[in-house]
C-alpha cells in the first residue's frame, strides 16, 4: 500500500495497483486512482479525480468539492468545485450512470449496459455529499459558468448532462426532454416528455415513474415502485423492494417481489424477475419474448387469450416465447399458443403447462405450436393439454409427471372436444416417473428413463412406450398399433400391457 502526498502546487499524482492513500494536499490536482480500494484527498483548490475501467475497487474520497443547488454558484464555492473524470469505456455515459444516497455519503457506479444489471469499472464514494450538491452546468443551457462534477469518456469539456431533484422537491414532471434525471428519497409520482428518449433513476422511495411515449429508461431504485415505460422502446430495471413494471422491450424486477407486465406489445420482450417471488406476463403479445424468473417461487405465463369485462379475446399470436423458471417452485405456462414455445422449470418442483384454451361456456381455443418442456432438477410436472402440434417433454431428474391429454366437455346445450393429435414425444429422465397420453389420437414416443419405477400410459394413436434400466415398471398401450419396449438388467420386474390394437412387446436385457 503507498502512501502518496503531493505539494502545494498543481500536482499530477498517480496510484499503483495496491490500495493506497493519496493526498494531493493545495493546488489544482489531477489524481489518477489505479486497482485497490484507494482513499483520495484533494486538498482545495479544483481537482480531478480520474478513474479507468481498470480503477476497480471501491474508491473513498473525502473532501469532494460540489456545486450545490441552481445554476448561479457563488465566488466562494468555484475555487473549490472537483471533478470526477472516468475515461476509457463508452458506457462511461450519463445514461449508465447510478447515483445512490447512503445517508451521508453518495455512491457512483455504472451499469455495462443499459438493459441489464452488469457493473464494471470503480465504484466511487463521496463521503459527506448530498446527491442534491451534485451537478454539470454549461452555458448552452442558461448557467453562468460552464462547470461541473463529472466528466465521462470522450469529452474534452463539461456539458450538461444530467438533473438532479432537489431533497425536497415534489415536481410531478422531470426538468428537460431527452435527459438523464435522478429523483430524490421522497416518493415521487412523476413523468417523463412524449416523444422524448428520457433516463429517470429513482432512489429510496416508493416511486411511481412514468416515461410516455419515446424510448425510455427508467430505474425504480430501493423502494416498492411502480414503472410504466409507454409507447416506445423502453427498459424498466426495479431494482431492490418489491416493484411493478409494465412497458415494451426490457424490464428487470431485480431482488424483491416483482410484476413484470408486458401485454399487448408487439415488439420482442426481455423480462428478467431477479431474486424474489416474481410474477412476469407477455398475454396478448405480438412479439418473441424472453421470461426469466431467477431465484423464487416464480409465475411466468404467457397466452395468446385476454379476459375482460367484455368477454374473452382471442390474439391468434405466433410469437416463440421462451420461459426460464430459475431456482425455486416455479409455474410456467403458456396458453393457446401458435408458435414454438420453450420452457425450462430450472431446480426445484415445477410446474410446466402448454395448452390450449378451455372455458365452461365453450370458449376454447387450441395450440397448435411445437412446444419443448424442460423440467430440470427436482419433481416436476409438464403437460401439453388441447395440443395438436408435436411436442417435446422432458421430466430429467426427479419424480416427474408427463402428460399428453385431450379435452371432452358436455352439457344440455352443446359438447366441445378439444384434441390432442400431435406427435409428441415424452422422456421421463431419472426418478419415478409417470407418463400419460391416454387421450391423444397421434403417435407418441414415451420413454422412461433409466432406473426408476415408471408408470406409461399411451393413447389412440401407434405409440412407442419403453423403459430401461432398473427399476420395475408399468407400460399400457392403449388403443392402436403399439410397441412396448422394457430394456434392463435382468432384476426388475417390468409389466407391459398392449391394450386394443395389434401391439409389440419387446424386452431386451442389456449386458
Amino acid at each position: 500500500m503507498a502512501n502518496i502526498i503531493g505539494t502545494n502546487g498543481n500536482d499530477t499524482l498517480l496510484g499503483s495497483s495496491d490500495s493506497d492513500t493519496i493526498n494531493g494536499k493545495v493546488g489544482n490536482d489531477i489524481i489518477t486512482a489505479s486497482d485497490g480500494n484507494d482513499t483520495l484527498t484533494g486538498g482545495g483548490g479544483n481537482d480531478e479525480f480520474v478513474f479507468y475501467p481498470f480503477s476497480r475497487g471501491t474508491n473513498i474520497i473525502t473532501d469532494f468539492g460540489g456545486i450545490g443547488k441552481g445554476i448561479n454558484p457563488s465566488a466562494a464555492v468555484i475555487p473549490e468545485v472537483d471533478t470526477l473524470n472516468f475515461q476509457g469505456n463508452d458506457d462511461f455515459s450519463a445514461e449508465n450512470l447510478l447515483l445512490t444516497q447512503n445517508g451521508n455519503n453518495l455512491e457512483i457506479s455504472f451499469e455495462g449496459d443499459a438493459y441489464e444489471t452488469r457493473f464494471f469499472g470503480p465504484i466511487v464514494i463521496l463521503q459527506n455529499l448530498a446527491l442534491e450538491n451534485l451537478e454539470n452546468l454549461s452555458k448552452s443551457t442558461g448557467a453562468t459558468i460552464d462547470l461541473g462534477n463529472i466528466q465521462f469518456d470522450g469529452q474534452t469539456s463539461i456539458t450538461d448532462g444530467f438533473d438532479v431533484f432537489n431533497a425536497n422537491s415534489t415536481q410531478s414532471t422531470i426538468f428537460n426532454l431527452n435527459t438523464v434525471t435522478f429523483l430524490n428519497d421522497l416518493s415521487n409520482n412523476v413523468s417523463g416528455f412524449d416523444n422524448s428518449d428520457d433516463v429517470i433513476n429513482g432512489q429510496g422511495g416508493d416511486d411511481i415513474i412514468d416515461g410516455l411515449s419515446g424510448n425510455d429508461l427508467l430505474r425504480g431504485g430501493a423502494g416498492n415502485d411502480s414503472l410504466v415505460g409507454g409507447a416506445g422502446n423502453d427498459t424498466l430495471v426495479g431494482g431492490v423492494g418489491n416493484d411493478s413494471l409494465t412497458g415494451n422491450d426490457s424490464l428487470v424486477g431485480g431482488t424483491g417481489n416483482d410484476y413484470l407486465n408486458v401485454e399487448f406489445s408487439t415488439g420482442d420482450n426481455t423480462l428478467n424477475g431477479g431474486a424474489g417471488n416474481d410474477t412476469l406476463r407477455g398475454g396478448a403479445s405480438t412479439g418473441n419474448n424472453l421470461l426469466s424468473g431467477d431465484d423464487g417461487n416464480d409465475y411466468l405465463y404467457t397466452s395468446n387469450v385476454y379476459s375482460s369485462v367484455s368477454g374473452y379475446i382471442y390474439f391468434p399470436s405466433s410469437s416463440n416465447n421462451t420461459l426460464n423458471g430459475g431456482a425455486g417452485d416455479d409455474t410456467l405456462d403458456a396458453q393457446a399458443p401458435l408458435g414454438n414455445n420453450l420452457l425450462s422449470g430450472g431446480d426445484g418442483n415445477d410446474s410446466l403447462f402448454s395448452s390450449g384454451y378451455y372455458e365452461s361456456r365453450g370458449i376454447n381455443f387450441g395450440s397448435s405450436g411445437n412446444n419443448t418442456l424442460n423440467g430440470g432438477a427436482g419433481d416436476d410436472y409438464l403437460s401439453a393439454r388441447y395440443s395438436t402440434g408435436n411436442n417435446l417433454l422432458s421430466g430429467n431428474d426427479g419424480n416427474d409427471s408427463l402428460s399428453i391429454s385431450a379435452y371432452l366437455f358436455t352439457s344440455v346445450n352443446y359438447d366441445d372436444y378439444l384434441s390432442s393429435s400431435g406427435n409428441n414425444t415424452l422422456n421421463g429422465g431419472a426418478g419415478d416417473d409417470t407418463l400419460n397420453a391416454q387421450s391423444p389420437s397421434g403417435n407418441n414416443l414415451l420413454f422412461g428413463g433409466y432406473g426408476g419405477n415408471d408408470k406409461i400410459i399411451g393413447g389412440a394413436g401407434n405409440d412407442s412406450l419403453s423403459t430401461s434400466g432398473y427399476g420395475n415398471s408399468t407400460l399400457y398401450g392403449g388403443d392402436g398399433n403399439d410397441t412396448l419396449t422394457a430394456s434392463g438388467f435382468g432384476n426388475g420386474n417390468d409389466s407391459l400391457y398392449g391394450g386394443a390394437g395389434t401391439d409389440t412387446g419387446q424386452t431386451h436385457l442389456i449386458y
